[in-house]
């Protein structure tokens, strides 16, 4: 409550204010919008907080690597379908039929190139890079294997269960590679016109399918389970940064030519369209949809760093666009040369400044 002593002063003031000369109640009204243009003319837009962990894991996880489990699914999806439709075809229908089941392993073959190239999460189990990447031997060898299986029709989970008994050389996406590509297509044909043949190619057909639609229901369980774990966004930035780096090593020393492995996928002749997939993809890691690792080091401040790495980035992206269809000893260098250049700069500049350790023991 206001004093009786104050009351006398307040309403001499007030007074004071209605009887004022018009240009003092001028200059009184004016003075606010005299204060807010000044305001305005020193105000700064207030800088964007660096890009968090979490922000940064969630949209590799919703922009770059479901898509890509999305999309080796359904490619390996069609596998068992393509291989029916061959295996019904008639003796005239067959070459077209043998085609189509080639062109869907292609599919699945590109699909699955965009993520072993740095397998993260589910996708680094060992028994899905043996089930993918399995060396495999002749298909005479794999087919001796045909009296291993069931007599009866199996859905995709059965088949995956029953292929357990087989060894590694005789199961899984190599195994279709070699019953596919070893030979001229008129052999092949004939020999998997044969209904044991015939059927142990759809038993890997559906092998491969089943593990397709397990990594992508894995992933989709991982990606809302992660929202919950604080910790894994950092956990996932290490695998992430550990995966592209040897993925880009292996991609220098292991699929250009240079050893006895020789060039990938050169069996079923996809080797530039492999090796271009291999390269899209890491350029997807790196620089993002909309986000990766460009925007969480220049969200710091670091636009230097980022340059660093869009440099041999760059230089890879082209030594893979200028691939020829039998690419030469010179081609293989200049791959392996940018190849090499982009994992050092991730291993020596962005892992000390993201204070990741690169290893076995950081994994």
């Amino acid at each position: 409550m206001m004093s009786h002593a104050l009351r006398p002063l307040v309403l001499g003031f007030s007074l004071a204010l209605l009887t004022a000369p018009a240009s003092f109640a001028a200059k009184k009204a004016s003075a606010p919008v005299k204060a807010a243009s000044s305001a305005s003319a020193v105000a700064v837009t207030p800088a964007q907080p660096p890009l968090g962990n979490a922000q940064f894991m969630l949209n590799q996880f919703n922009e770059i690597l479901l898509p890509a489990q999305n999309a080796l699914a359904t490619a390996a999806a069609g596998l068992p379908d393509a291989t029916r439709r061959f295996c019904a075809a008639s003796a005239a229908d067959k070459p077209a039929a043998f085609s189509a089941l080639q062109a869907q392993y292609v599919a699945t073959l590109l699909a699955w190139r965009a993520i072993e190239v740095a397998p993260i999460g589910p996708s680094a189990d060992p028994e899905v890079g043996q089930l993918m990447e399995g060396a495999s031997r002749a298909p005479a060898e794999i087919l001796t294997l045909t009296k291993l299986q069931p007599a009866a029709q199996m859905v995709d989970g059965q088949a995956a269960y029953e292929a357990k008994k087989l060894p590694a050389w005789g199961m899984g996406f190599k195994a279709i590679e070699s019953l596919l590509y070893t030979d001229t297509p008129q052999q092949s044909i004939a020999r998997l016109s044969a209904a044991p043949a015939c059927q142990y190619l759809l038993w890997q057909s559906q092998v491969v399918s089943y593990q397709g639609e397990t990594l992508r229901r894995a992933w989709v369980g991982l990606s809302r389970g992660v929202q919950y774990d604080l910790s894994y966004p950092r956990t996932y930035q290490t695998q992430y940064l550990n995966r592209l780096i040897e993925g880009v090593r292996e991609l220098a020393s292991q699929k250009v030519g240079f050893n006895a492995n020789g060039w990938l996928d050169a069996a079923s002749g996809q080797t530039v369209a492999s090796l271009q997939a291999n390269v899209g993809a890491l350029a997807r890691l790196l620089r993002g949809n909309p986000v990766g690792l460009e925007e969480f080091v220049t969200s710091r401040n670091d636009a230097e760093l980022w340059r660093k790495v869009e440099v041999p980035l760059s230089r890879l992206e082209l030594a893979a666009s200028q691939l020829s269809a039998s690419p030469s000893r010179d081609e293989a260098k200049a791959l392996a040369d940018a190849a090499n250049a982009l994992a050092d700069v991730l291993q020596h500049e962005v892992a000390p400044k993201m204070s990741i350790q690169i290893g076995k023991k950081a994994q």
